[in-house]
């Protein structure tokens, strides 16, 4: 029980880590450039804040879109223990445009509900079957980096993490239902329009259920994601 609940810990702290390294890189280089030549104290937070956020009565700070992706394959990566997964995902996206840098770069929050989550499991042997699961899932913090904003091409890189509902015990009965999630990568977003714009990208997407099954051997998706945007 001790081991468990020090491996459930473990992992909060790692997916924390991780999803703290993309504000914190880039709060410390504009943190940096915030100080004068003159002046080598640094700046609170709160005034890294107030000198960086956007106004809420700014147009164009809220974001919504739509998006589907799909994985060829799980690998045995950083974390999953699962191959020969496949995975499709359709969802709906919010972004909030939060703070803005010096040489055209652009924090957004970003929070997705992904309605249909299907993963398809090949068999443990080559006579069994493969398996389907369905289900749905939240990423509710997530943080999205954008360079050379207002741009008709921006490139972006985002993290975010939450958790998975589906409809069967992954990747069976040893395992659970309700599963964490943890997923970084990188885009392109191409403006259409002056108040649209479409997406595409790949993230690395990580799954499992953080020790709390009996079995926790975790999937890494490749997925390769499509969408567009208004504003």
């Amino acid at each position: 029980m001790k081991t468990r609940i020090l491996k459930n810990c473990t992992l909060t702290i790692l997916e924390a880590t991780l999803f703290a390294i993309l504000f914190a890189g880039v709060a410390s280089a504009v943190k940096a450039q915030s100080v004068t030549k003159n002046d080598s104290s640094s700046i609170s937070v709160t005034e890294f804040y107030n000198e960086h956020k956007i106004s809420t009565a700014k147009s164009g700070i809220h974001e919504y879109s739509f998006w589907g992706g799909y994985s060829f394959h799980s690998s045995n990566g950083v974390w999953g223990k699962t191959s020969g997964a496949k995975l499709s995902v359709l969802g709906l996206r919010y972004n909030r445009k939060l703070l803005k840098f010096p040489h055209n770069y652009l924090l957004k929050y970003v929070v997705e509900m992904n309605m249909h989550v299907q993963y398809q499991l090949s068999g443990e042997r080559q006579t069994s079957p493969p398996t389907s699961i369905s289900g749905f899932g939240l990423t509710p913090v997530g943080l999205q980096l954008n360079a050379r904003q207002n741009q008709i091409v921006q490139p972006f890189f985002k993290s975010s993490t939450g958790f998975m509902y589906l409809s069967d015990p992954f990747p069976n009965e040893l395992g659970t239902n309700f599963n964490f999630t943890l997923e970084a990568g990188v885009g392109l977003e191409v403006m259409i329009t002056p108040n649209s714009f479409f997406t595409i990208g790949y993230k690395y997407h990580h799954m499992s259920n953080g020790q709390f099954g009996q079995i926790n051997p975790g999937v890494d998706s490749n997925v390769f994601y499509g969408g567009i945007t208004f504003y």
